[in-house]
């Protein structure tokens, strides 16, 4: 489905949605009527793309692939998934689907955001754009980090169960998805900052713009480093969760082989004075209490020497 905004300054903002991808007669319409190229068509079609920065010197286009997050948030879909944009002329094209059409609103809240003229609008509406993005995985991040706590909590008071461990689990599928779709973004901008403030001006932006970039580019190196820091940290967690119930399970096992050990003792006595065979004082009326006696006193030195050998 297209369906054109009208910006500021005479610019159009084209947004493309799709359910999953995109139509044929979608495609057809933009290939034929905007005279975009299929190549560029076929990455922002692809919901596994790469993040990338893409120019297209034949016909004058660019193309920006972007990671961002998943609005609907369920156990069957991923966390990140790619957005494109592409600019020609004086149009900016959005390709969405339904989990990341909510970037339109960040390009239109930036329409409404910039008075006055801007000379290179469309590219201050992306870097808008990509500022509200890093927003919101910062606010994820910092959710992540909650959630981890809480489990840290329970974990240090010896509370470690199932479920926490597979929130842990959770958590770190997260952060792995997040931490690349960063990193992945983070090279994006690196490259229109590079191109930007390189001798050709295949990207020509005023200064004001250049600062926007670079802001955005400082913000998501901060985030890239928080990211990669609350990765560390989940996977610390769950390192020390998997020791803590290794070394629970280890005093279990040992608490009952300390009690087979000792139990085995009694069992020992009374199996040798239940045979049918002569033994020492078996004949005796008070030869009972002399093999709880002997089992007392194997039992107090079985104990003795586990405590000896510190395996008490």
């Amino acid at each position: 489905m297209i369906k054109t905004e009208q910006l500021k300054q005479n610019l159009s903002l084209i947004d493309i949605q799709s359910e999953t991808s995109l139509e044929t007669k979608d495609r057809t319409k933009l290939i034929e009527q905007y005279n975009l190229t299929n190549e560029f068509l076929d990455y922002a079609d692809d919901e596994n793309e790469r993040a990338r920065l893409e120019f297209d010197e034949d016909h004058q286009i660019w193309l920006v692939v972007y990671y961002v997050q998943n609005e609907i948030k369920s156990a069957a879909s991923k966390s990140t998934r790619p957005v494109a944009i592409i600019i020609k002329d004086d149009q900016l094209f959005l390709f969405t689907n339904k989990y990341t059409h909510y970037v339109k609103d960040y390009l239109m809240n930036a329409n409404a955001h910039f008075q006055g003229e801007i000379e290179d609008r469309l590219w201050a509406l992306i870097f808008y754009a990509f500022d509200r993005i890093s927003d919101d995985y910062s606010d994820t991040i910092n959710e992540i980090n909650n959630h981890r706590n809480r489990i840290q909590n329970h974990i240090e008071k010896r509370r470690t169960s199932y479920k926490q461990i597979i929130s842990l689990a959770n958590l770190q599928d997260s952060m792995i998805y997040i931490s690349t779709a960063i990193n992945n973004d983070y090279s994006v901008i690196k490259q229109i900052d590079i191109i930007a403030n390189s001798k050709a001006e295949t990207v020509d932006l005023t200064d004001k713009t250049k600062e926007r970039l670079h802001d955005s580019a400082v913000e998501i190196e901060q985030l890239k480093d928080e990211s990669d820091l609350s990765s560390d940290v989940i996977d610390r967690v769950s390192n020390t969760s998997n020791n803590i119930l290794d070394n629970q399970m280890n005093n279990t096992m040992k608490i009952l082989t300390i009690y087979t050990i000792v139990l085995s003792v009694p069992t020992i006595i009374s199996g040798f004075y239940g045979m049918n065979m002569a033994l020492p004082i078996a004949d005796k009326k008070w030869s009972w209490v002399f093999s709880i006696v002997i089992t007392i006193a194997l039992i107090i030195f079985v104990l003795w020497d586990l405590h000896r050998r510190n395996s008490l």
